[in-house]
This record gives structure tokens, C-alpha cells and sequence, in this order.
């Protein structure tokens, strides 16, 4: 494989391969420093190949996995599709909690032709289309179909932030606490609350309390009063709905590991359902015991290896256990700290950030506020590989549109970190969208 290759690879999973020299010009990192960076992120071998892949994959993808609307009167996307159906008068849709809200026809070849690439003896098609379709704050599926056909062409997610937060006040410190709090935090915090001397009790799943709450659960929810909220309170969390089984399997449930495969199948998550429910509905009732004490967590986007709690170390975990790497999980850190893994926000935005959609909303349902530690590390990461590093980027209006979402849904106040290191370009940036400053 060339150097050439190498570099590629590389900044297609986001990876900054050139640094200035001391003339102030433009120049590659060494090869062997990307090619490090890149057995981090498991391509440690037939690095041709698995370039070849990836450009494959992009071609085979009709849609981006998502989309920012930005509340823009037209939704622009590029479209990969073989030649055959760039003819055809193909459907699309805007769907709603699987309910279509908009769909509409339109004929690909008589938009802007982007490229064309050779796969085999197929030949694929890129067009830039333009669907003129304003569409109010929230998150929407949009779906492309062949007249005739059931089975979609293509899918992506639109993301529909408010251009500016609706402003709330929040009176509280911030807290250090995990973005997914375990059941067993849970359960503490209950016991704390309504019965301080047992606040030292150590909590397993086999204590009369966890007993107790569980009878509690499935007596309430058999009333109908109850079952309405439970259901209002699910429906509420319906990002979490598809990657459920990571948090059951990680942090709700003691001892249970599945592949990602088997945690998609309707089969699985109808089994686990009602250890999901049971889990939100103790997240709930802590929140409501806790009226008044509304907590405004801080949300860490960059890896720490002194702070194995943090935002970033959650969701890496769950990025591992999705794509089944369930060897040292929650670790930061591996070979003696000379290497910090980060998060690998390619293949995070491949899955349609399900992972960290799911961290967002359970953070901001279940907080008052929401506080962006170290904002620049929505934007890149410092990646050090023993003496030397690199920089990683991320797409930071994806993140921030995902988080500014979230927080609109769930009433969740938002705050970044001020910092007089800040570029004065972000923290207006961050100004104008309702993100307040706050000293830490």
C-alpha cells in the first residue's frame, strides 16, 4: 500500500495527516505515525483493502447516514445510486415516528451530476438533489423508494436543531457524574434521599430493595394511570429504543452480553424490554424523588485516563460493545498509557450516532442543565502515540446539533466551559445558539 493510500485512509476516518513545517508550509505526517494511529482504531492490516472498502461502502450508501437541517427552507443531499435508476421517477419520504409526514417524486438525472465511480461492471451516479421542505425542530428519517417497491433505496437521519436554544436557568453546581447512571447509582441515590442512615448500604441485585422496587414496578405498571406515563416516558427515550440492549448489557444489567447483531433482533429486545422500562422508571422516580435538587451534569467529549467516569469513556464503551470489542470496555487507556484511544466519530456517524444520540438524551432527560467540558474537544482530540500525536477531527455541527436537540426536547439548560483560550469565533458561535458561558 502507498503512502498515498495510507493518508487516505486516514483522513477519511478523520485523522489530520499534514502539519506545518517551520516555513509555514503545509506538510504529511510521517507515514508510520498515521499508520499507528490507524492500527488504534483496529486497521492494523491489508490497509489496501480495507480502503478499497470503505470507498466502496461510501458508494454503495445511496444516502448520508445524516443530515443537518438547521431549519433550512430545502434539504440538500448527495444521492449514490447505479445507473439504472438515476432515470427512473423515484419517491421520497420524511417520516415521523414511522409515520410519513411528507413524500414527493422527483427524477435524479435531471439534477447536478456530482461523480461517477466504476464498481466492478456497475457503474454508480452521484447527484446533488435539493427537496424545497421546511420541517420543524426534531429528528426525522428520510427514505428514498423505487416506484413499486417496499424496500428502500436509501435511509438517512435529519437532524433539526433550533437555530437558538429556548433559555432556561439553572441554579445548580455542576456535578461529576457518568452520562448513564448504573442501577446501582441509581439505587443509592434513592436510599440517600428517603433513608440517610442506610446511605452506606452496599447495593446488589439480590437485596430485599431491588426486590421491592421490582414488585413495586410490576404492580404500577399494571395500572392504567401508570402504564400511560411509563408509555409517555419510553416513547420519550425512543432514540435509546434501537442500541437499549448496550446500556442493558453494560450498565443495567449484571453479567449479560450479547453481540450487536442479536441486540437489534425485535426477538431480543422484546425479551429485555421489560428490564429496560424497569430501569427508566428508576431513573424517573429518582429524578422526581429529587425535586428541587436539579442536578447540571458535565458532558466531556475528550478521553481522560484520570476520569474513567467521564462522558467520553461511556460512550467509547459503548461504541466497543456495539461493534463487539468486549475486552477491557471501559478502559482509555491501553499498553502502559503510550497510546489514548478516541472516540472514532467515522464509524459513530456511520451508525447514525445512535451511540452517542442515546448518551445525549439520557444526560439531558434526566438533568436540569448540561455543561460542555473542554468544547474544542467536540471539534478534534489529541491522539498521543508515544512520544508523538495527532490530531483527530470530529464533525462538530453533527455533535452540536445532536446536543442542542436533546436539550431542546427535554427542557435541559446548556452551558460550555468558559475558557479564555477559547477562539473568540466559537464562543460567539456558541453565544448565538443559546449555549451559555459558564465558569467552572
Amino acid at each position: 500500500m502507498t503512502a498515498q493510500h495510507i493518508l487516505q485512509l486516514g483522513q477519511m476516518l478523520g485523522l489530520s495527516c499534514t502539519e506545518l513545517n517551520a516555513n509555514g508550509d503545509e506538510q504529511a505526517l510521517p507515514i508510520t505515525l498515521v499508520t499507528q494511529a490507524l492500527a488504534d482504531f483496529g486497521f492494523t492490516d491489508e490497509l489496501a483493502l480495507k480502503l478499497e472498502e470503505e470507498i466502496k461502502q461510501f458508494w454503495l450508501r445511496a444516502l448520508p447516514p445524516v443530515m443537518i437541517a438547521d431549519e433550512s427552507a430545502m434539504i440538500q443531499f448527495d444521492l449514490h445510486l447505479p445507473i439504472e435508476f438515476v432515470t427512473e421517477d423515484l419517491i421520497w419520504e420524511v417520516r415521523a415516528n414511522q409515520v410519513v409526514i411528507e413524500t414527493g417524486e422527483f427524477t435524479p438525472i435531471e439534477w447536478s451530476l456530482n461523480g461517477i465511480y466504476h464498481l466492478h461492471d456497475m457503474e454508480m451516479q452521484s447527484y446533488q438533489i435539493s427537496l424545497e421542505q421546511p420541517l420543524a425542530v426534531g429528528s426525522y428519517h428520510l427514505v428514498i423508494l423505487d416506484q413499486g417497491s417496499e424496500e428502500p433505496l436509501g435511509e438517512s437521519w435529519i437532524v433539526n436543531p433550533p437555530a437558538t436554544l429556548t433559555p432556561t436557568i439553572v441554579t445548580a453546581l455542576p456535578t461529576k457524574t457518568t452520562a448513564l447512571p448504573t442501577t446501582e447509582s441509581v439505587l443509592n441515590q434513592l436510599l440517600t434521599y428517603t433513608q440517610p442512615s442506610l446511605a452506606t448500604t452496599v447495593i446488589t441485585g439480590s437485596t430485599p430493595l431491588v426486590q421491592q422496587l421490582q414488585q413495586q414496578f410490576n404492580h404500577d405498571k399494571e395500572q392504567a394511570e401508570f402504564a400511560l406515563t411509563l408509555k409517555t416516558v419510553i416513547a420519550g427515550a425512543s432514540p435509546l429504543q434501537t442500541y437499549l440492549a448496550q446500556y442493558l448489557t453494560a450498565y443495567a444489567t449484571d453479567g449479560l452480553t450479547a453481540t450487536h447483531q442479536e441486540t437489534q433482533t425485535v426477538e431480543w429486545q422484546a425479551a429485555h424490554s421489560d428490564g429496560y422500562a424497569f430501569y427508566l422508571w428508576l431513573v424517573v422516580t429518582a429524578n422526581n424523588t429529587l425535586t428541587g435538587k436539579a442536578s447540571l451534569r458535565s458532558m466531556d467529549f475528550a478521553i481522560d485516563a484520570a476520569n474513567t467516569g467521564s462522558f467520553a469513556h461511556w460512550l467509547l464503551a459503548d461504541y466497543q460493545l456495539a461493534h463487539c470489542q468486549l475486552d477491557n470496555v471501559l478502559a482509555g487507556v491501553v499498553d502502559q498509557g503510550t497510546v489514548n484511544h478516541g472516540i472514532n466519530s467515522y464509524k459513530l456517524r456511520q451508525d447514525g450516532y445512535a451511540a452517542f444520540r442515546a448518551l445525549v438524551d439520557f444526560t439531558t432527560m434526566q438533568s436540569a442543565g448540561l455543561v460542555l467540558n473542554q468544547p474544542l474537544s467536540i471539534m478534534q482530540q489529541w491522539l498521543t502515540i508515544g512520544d508523538a500525536g495527532i490530531w483527530q477531527n470530529h464533525e462538530f455541527n453533527e455533535l452540536l446539533s445532536i446536543i442542542l436537540l436533546s436539550c431542546e426536547r427535554h427542557a435541559c439548560a446548556c452551558y460550555y466551559q468558559a475558557d479564555d483560550e477559547l477562539p473568540a469565533e466559537l464562543t460567539a458561535y456558541l453565544d448565538a445558539r443559546g449555549i451559555q458561558p459558564l465558569s467552572l
